[in-house]
Parts: C-alpha cells; sequence; structure tokens
C-alpha cells in the first residue's frame, strides 16, 4: 500500500453547509457584473456547469463512503455533500434566469447525459478521480475570487453574495474527495492514475466551458462581434484573467506529493466567513 504523502498546510477545519436563498433578479442575468454582457458572460457559463457537476461530486464521494474507517473523514462527506446539494439548488434556480435569454436547460442536459457516460465507462475509481480534479479547479478559481475584489467589481449584490458564498464553501471542502482518494486508492500508480485523469478531464472541461460561452454569445447576439469576444478574452485571461492566474496552482496538481491543502485559503476564509455572517 502506498503511503500517504505529505501536506504543506495546516487542513482546513470548518466545513459549514450554509443554506441560503439569494433570490437573484433575473432581469440582472445577462449582464449582472459591471452591467457588461461580456464579463458576465464567463461566470454564467460556469453556472451551468454546476448543477451536472455538482451532483456528480456527490454521487462518486457517496459511492466510496462504505470504504473510509475515519470517522472524521465520514463526516467531511456528510458536510460536502450537503454544501454541495445547496450549490446545486441555487446554481439551478440561477440558471433559471439565464433560460430567459438562452437555452441553459439543453446544455445542462447535454453535461447530464455526459457525466452519466462518464460514470458507466470510467474503470472503478474513475468518476472519484475525475471528482478530485474538477474540485481542484472549482478550489483554485475560489481561492482567486476571494483573495480579489476585482472579480466582482461593479456586481449585481445577489450575484455577488452567491459566488462568494460559493466560493467559500468550495474552499472548505476542497480536500475532501482528494482525502477520499487517497483512503479508498491504492497502488504504486495511483498518484500517476490521478494525474492522467486530470489531464483528461481538463480537456473536457475546457470542451464544455468553451461550448456554454459560444452558446451564451450567439443566444445575446454577441457572436458576430469582434469586440465582444475581444473583451470576454481579455476578461478571462487578462484582466482580471482569472483562467491565466489559476496556472500555477493547476500545474501544482502534477505533482505526486500535491494535496489540495498546499495552497493556503485560511486569511480568505476568515475574511470570507465575517463577511457572510454579515449578511444575516
Amino acid at each position: 500500500m502506498q503511503a500517504d504523502l505529505p501536506t504543506a498546510a495546516p487542513a482546513i477545519t470548518q466545513i459549514t453547509p450554509r443554506d441560503v436563498d439569494f433570490h437573484l433578479d433575473p432581469a440582472r442575468a445577462k449582464n449582472w457584473l459591471d452591467h457588461s454582457p461580456e464579463k458576465t458572460l464567463f461566470p454564467n457559463a460556469l453556472s451551468i456547469l454546476f448543477p451536472p457537476g455538482e451532483r456528480f461530486f456527490i454521487a462518486s464521494v457517496l459511492a466510496n463512503r462504505d470504504k473510509i474507517a475515519d470517522p472524521k473523514l465520514k463526516a467531511e462527506v456528510k458536510a460536502f455533500c450537503q454544501q454541495e446539494a445547496y450549490h446545486t439548488r441555487e446554481h439551478v434556480a440561477y440558471n433559471k434566469a439565464l433560460n430567459s435569454f438562452c437555452d441553459a436547460d439543453r446544455l445542462d442536459r447535454e453535461l447530464t447525459e455526459h457525466l452519466s457516460w462518464v460514470r458507466k465507462t470510467l474503470p472503478e475509481g474513475g468518476p472519484l478521480l475525475a471528482t478530485v480534479a474538477l474540485e481542484h479547479f472549482t478550489a483554485i478559481m475560489a481561492h482567486e475570487l476571494l483573495n480579489d475584489p476585482a472579480f466582482l467589481e461593479g456586481a449585481e449584490p445577489g450575484y455577488a453574495r452567491l459566488w462568494l458564498w460559493h466560493g467559500l464553501e468550495e474552499c472548505e471542502h476542497k480536500a475532501v474527495a482528494f482525502d477520499v482518494f487517497r483512503a479508498t486508492m491504492t497502488g504504486p500508480f495511483r498518484e500517476y492514475r490521478r494525474m492522467l485523469v486530470m489531464y483528461l478531464t481538463t480537456l473536457t472541461f475546457l470542451r464544455f466551458i468553451a461550448k456554454h460561452c459560444i452558446a451564451l454569445m450567439r443566444a445575446q447576439e454577441l457572436a458576430k462581434s469582434p469586440a465582444s469576444w475581444a473583451k470576454l478574452l481579455w476578461n478571462v485571461f487578462v484582466s482580471p484573467g482569472l483562467m491565466r492566474r489559476i496556472v500555477p496552482a493547476y500545474l501544482r496538481y502534477y505533482s505526486p506529493a500535491f494535496h489540495p491543502n498546499d495552497l493556503d485559503d485560511r486569511a480568505a476564509l476568515t475574511r470570507t466567513r465575517k463577511l457572510i455572517a454579515s449578511w444575516s
């Protein structure tokens, strides 16, 4: 059995499911971020990914629950699933607002069908490894969101609160699926399987996020505008440049010694927990 490798940062001990209803304004769904359709488009494309993705995460982790001996990890799995269930509910409501101008339901169905195929096709442990990979994506994006106010500058308050809440909880539970993987999978090639699945999952993630961006651009009659494409790409890759800024943390995943807690979120979590507590 392969020995567990050390982590570089202390574990995050507080995983708190927060049952929050954001009552998003559907009239602002197109341009809730700084009144700009182009700035709003990428987070909207991400939102369409979340309900099918988070249902997949819950099922993949729960499929391994009976193999877990550690009661602390079992409790963290329960909290993880509760958080993800609340995220699913709120992004379903969010995506209903998107349906006012695009067929978000169709995009949801297509991703759901793909993830169902993944679950049926991958060998044992494959869905869990895909979950670990995608949880790393959500965690490193959330890390950037919580640490730089520029990402939500000019945002409509309801949508901004939803993304801060979601980002906080993604950082809180970022190591759960990974720790389930470490607790339930063995073998000399365990870490290399993890890295291979990340590579394959990255290709799928990029394909679907690009597909959703194109669909949203077409639905808003922006697809024929070079200026709109330039604004979208500038926002995503340059300033504030979420996809550019996550690259170093993404590449760390390909180390055999990687652990999600290597990226220290504790200061951002403390700050964001205080902010969320002030909403009530």
